[in-house]
């Protein structure tokens, strides 16, 4: 229902004193100057929550191959290591790697580095490539859409792991990669700037692996969140070219800057 609602379209001379009201007073206030175009040319509310950024307003870090850029505009709910099998999240709930990505192999990915992102109605949704490299395939989990925000999650209801999600597998230069999408209340569906192929299915995970892997550069839009959202971002063990967090947690935090860095660098 809030998905179809937020599909119709306004009429012109009433959309800018609309989407004021509700950011403003619901969300935390845009940054107009920074849409990619004027407020009044929106013709739906969900039309500006799926906006892009100017580019100016969202550089990529210096010296960007050094660096897993944000893929996403957010605020940084937890950082940690991968210890064994496990993603410890910021309220104390334990997430098993293969209970957010089931099946996928996450062997590569135990003692990686991970990051949890919130997005805020006020960010924009759109969620890019952290590195050069390529995108060898999706994987859709169906689940419920509860809400991801912070003070809503509990122990009991391990929200990661029951809500629908949508998992990118890359491949970068600082090895494999995964980006969770948890969808969180509203969510009608992620949709892609470019055809995928993938078939969801209400009740079982669907996979797709592209025959031929896509590239993509650092900071190349790969999907976009129809309403409320969580971003995990999962590294594979970097013991052989070693990361370290440039941000901490509750930074906020926007897409193309640096989240990790190598080690034989300082943080942009």
């Amino acid at each position: 229902m809030c998905v179809r609602l937020s599909r119709i379209p306004l009429p012109a001379r009433i959309r800018p004193s609309v989407y004021r009201k509700l950011y403003g007073r619901k969300y935390d206030p845009l940054d107009e100057s920074e849409l990619e175009k004027p407020l009044a040319e929106f013709r739906s509310l969900n039309e500006l929550f799926t906006r892009g950024v100017r580019d100016e307003f969202r550089p990529l870090a210096k010296n960007v191959s050094q660096h897993l850029i944000c893929p996403c505009d957010s605020t940084v709910q937890a950082l940690g290591r991968v210890d064994d099998d496990t993603v410890m999240q910021v309220k104390n709930i334990s997430y098993q790697l293969q209970s957010l990505a089931p099946g996928t192999d996450v062997s590569a990915f135990r003692d990686g580095q991970y990051a949890i992102l919130f997005l805020s109605p006020r960010d924009c949704h759109r969620v890019f490539s952290p590195q050069d490299g390529t995108l060898t395939g999706l994987t859709h989990v169906p689940g419920h859409r509860l809400l991801v925000h912070p003070p809503f999650q509990r122990e009991e209801f391990p929200v990661f792991t029951l809500n629908e999600r949508l998992v990118l597998h890359l491949e970068t230069s600082f090895g494999r990669c995964l980006l969770i999408m948890v969808a969180g209340w509203g969510v009608g569906h992620v949709t892609h700037p470019f055809a995928t192929g993938l078939k969801p299915r209400a009740r079982r995970i669907s996979h797709v692996q592209f025959e031929s892997p896509r590239p993509v550069r650092a900071g190349e839009w790969l999907a976009t969140f129809e309403l409320g959202s969580t971003v995990v971002l999962v590294t594979e063990s970097d013991r052989q070219l070693p990361l370290r967090p440039a941000v901490e947690t509750s930074d906020s935090v926007r897409y193309g800057q640096s989240l990790f860095t190598s080690t034989s660098v300082e943080c942009q």
